[in-house]
């Protein structure tokens, strides 16, 4: 897998099995933090910050690049959509009257807090300009339009993870925060927006919440040609994926990952058992990028060709979806999977 995962869309990382399996699969475990002295980590952060595995990632080194200008440009041109989408809603109400009662009338924007360190002088002169953002003086944090500041987080998300001079990908605990950055595309026919999307269903070793993030390192480190091992299949599959060139292949890719998995989370699940790591058979599901099937896609989208391709046995499914993509991944990663997300199932934990 990647070597670095990074958290969206907040700072502390609320979901304790996600973050489990982060530190597990993943070498780093990252999220966006507003500077180099903010000390309002939770304490498993602060613990992992301590054993090396928690790197936080700061606005500051986008700003300070040679990209600044184009995030900026970017920020702006999706606020603007954005202030017209309000226009048009506003101007639709107007037209169709209802009742409602003052009591429930409230203030027109819902509001969050943004870090002034987030934002660059430009943007935040933009902001308040617009009467997007409210300066609170409270220790630089500011009240800001919920939808601006869901716009601003994705598009930092975004150029941090193409830019990053680290293997990083996007990982979440919700598919919608996947959208978000990586929304479907509207156009299935765009042949520059395929993606395969692979979900391996509930035979994913994940640790249980009572596993503490201390016995999940010295795991790792005793363990670590056969957690590597165990890596590293899913990696294979993702690069012979990203590299088929017909339906058929994909398919021969899904049979042979199935057998060669089945034998390698057998020595995988034995020494989680030796090492009294208690688990879980989760499920993970990543997006990986599909440019060598395109001609054939031309003549075989539809019902007969999804049914095809979306049929599978238990353990994993392979689908053909169609995100926008090309523009918010690293040029380095297009060969493997770009986007993660964690899919827990509570029962069933496995015990010593």
């Amino acid at each position: 897998m990647a070597q670095t995962i990074l958290y969206y869309p907040r700072i502390n990382i609320q979901d304790g099995a996600w973050l489990r399996n982060a530190i597990l699969y993943w070498d780093e475990v990252s999220s966006i933090v507003p500077y180099e002295d903010y000390d309002n980590f939770s304490p498993e952060l602060s613990y992992l910050q301590e054993r090396g595995v928690y790197k936080p990632v700061y606005p500051q080194e986008l700003f300070f690049s040679g990209v600044s200008e184009e995030f900026c440009n970017v920020i702006e041109k999706r606020i603007k959509a954005y202030k017209r989408s309000m226009i048009k809603n506003f101007h639709k109400t107007q037209k169709e009257s209802v009742k409602i009662h003052r009591n429930k009338i409230c203030a027109p924007y819902l509001h969050d807090l943004i870090h002034y360190n987030k934002l660059p002088r430009k943007l935040m002169d933009l902001l308040v300009d617009e009467k997007f953002i409210y300066d609170y003086n409270c220790n630089g944090w500011m009240e800001i339009d919920s939808k601006v500041a869901q716009i601003y987080m994705r598009t930092l998300a975004e150029y941090l993870i193409k830019y990053s001079d680290k293997d990083t990908v996007l990982g979440t605990d919700n598919i919608t925060h996947s959208r978000e950055i990586y929304s479907n595309s509207r156009n299935s026919t765009n042949l520059r927006t395929q993606c395969c999307k692979i979900d391996i269903v509930n035979c994913l070793p994940q640790p249980s919440e009572d596993v503490s993030f201390e016995d999940i390192l010295d795991f790792k480190n005793r363990r670590k040609d056969e957690l590597n091992a165990f890596r590293q299949k899913i990696r294979e599959l993702e690069a012979n994926i990203y590299k088929a060139d017909s339906l058929e292949l994909i398919r021969h890719y899904e049979n042979q990952f199935i057998e060669s998995w089945k034998y390698c989370s057998e020595d995988y699940l034995k020494v989680l058992k030796e090492e009294k790591i208690t688990f879980y058979l989760g499920s993970l599901v990543t997006l990986v990028a599909l440019p060598f099937v395109s001609e054939l896609l031309i003549n075989k989208i539809g019902s007969n060709y999804t049914s095809a391709i979306q049929t599978g046995v238990s353990m994993i499914n392979i689908g053909v979806g169609y995100y926008n993509y090309r523009n918010k991944i690293n040029p380095a990663k297009t060969d493997g999977g770009f986007s993660y997300i964690f899919k827990a199932k509570r029962e069933g934990i496995i015990r010593m």
